[in-house]
């Protein structure tokens, strides 16, 4: 089980040392195009990109609306259908196994346990309404987009200057972060420290947005009941709550396809990531994580290929823009 389990841990890190990687690639970019001094020249990275999600939505809209793929962060669109590709098929489990972001908040929940012997749960009356926040901010945001934008107006959006540094944007607000920013962070870092990925359970819109899709993913946690010994191990070990050993298939929008029950459980092949009936499973969760890597890859070359992938924004246009 411990090995199984170290499949998916390995693959979180892989693709989060990917994103650091990125990161700092884009910090060296900025500051070829910012300071006079540097001479060394540095290409932007387009998987900056993957934190611009609202961009990918106004993205989507035009795309949708226009047919015309985005050119200025051509990158955020392909990496925010890739994840809803993944959703439709595997569950959130780009939640679980890819995203950074997913990946932080476990580690601080894993540390809080570490630091306080356990994580707390909120109670039910709490815990309800809570979840409903991420899905209000979903809401607020596909509403905006999709219905007080029209698709010329999403696109012309698009080709805004605003629109076009909004990753440096990010950036610098880092950079010079205020008090009220270093504070909100401050009380996500505590409260994921003590609540069980607290963001991505209450918070996340993004993830709200993939568990919705997920719902009518084939491929789900699946109880034999006939085999199951009811010893609630998957129920203790599912990080969402879910109540595993009460369902034949796992049909949550809340379930992230982490198998964290899967590798649990005492009684082989009672449960499973797999198709309705008889059908095809994953075998491990090395098949899982090396067909999502595999998914990845091949989304990225494709949009490398077809020319969706590096922005069209001329380097004078960033030494421009930027300063």
């Amino acid at each position: 089980m411990k090995m199984r389990k170290k499949v998916r841990i390995k693959v979180q890190i892989a693709f989060a040392l990917v994103v650091l990687l990125i990161g700092i690639k884009f910090f060296m970019f900025v500051n070829y195009i910012t300071s006079a001094d540097s001479a060394l020249a540095v290409n932007r990275p387009p998987g900056v990109e993957a934190f611009l999600p609202i961009s990918a939505l106004v993205s989507l809209r035009a795309w949708l609306g226009l047919g015309i793929f985005d050119t200025i962060h051509p990158a955020a669109l392909v990496i925010f259908l890739t994840a809803i590709f993944i959703s439709l098929f595997l569950k959130r489990a780009f939640c679980s196994w890819i995203c950074p972001i997913g990946t932080l908040s476990e580690g601080l929940s894993l540390l809080g346990q570490k630091m306080f012997k356990t994580n707390y749960t909120l109670p039910k009356w709490l815990d309800y309404p809570f979840r409903s926040v991420k899905y209000i901010l979903l809401t607020f945001f596909v509403v905006f987009i999709f219905f007080g934008m029209s698709p010329m107006e999403a696109y012309s959006f698009l080709q805004t200057p605003y629109n076009m540094i909004a990753d440096v944007k990010m950036l610098t607000f880092f950079q010079n972060i205020t008090a009220v920013g270093m504070t909100v962070i401050a009380v996500l870092v505590v409260l994921s420290l003590l609540i069980k990925q607290f963001w991505c359970r209450y918070l996340c819109p993004y993830g709200a947005l993939l568990g919705l899709f997920s719902v009518i993913s084939p491929w789900k946690i699946t109880r034999d009941s006939s085999s199951c010994i009811s010893c609630g191990q998957c129920r203790k070990a599912c990080p969402n709550q879910l109540k595993v050993d009460e369902a034949l298939r796992v049909s949550s929008p809340e379930c992230t396809g982490c198998l964290s029950c899967v590798e649990v459980c005492p009684v082989k092949g009672t449960l499973s990531f797999k198709l309705p009936r008889k059908l095809h499973r994953f075998p491990s969760p090395f098949a899982l994580g090396v067909t999502l890597i595999a998914v990845w890859f091949i989304s990225v070359s494709i949009a490398k290929i077809t020319g969706h992938w590096e922005t069209s924004i001329p380097l004078e246009m960033y030494k421009t823009l930027i300063p």
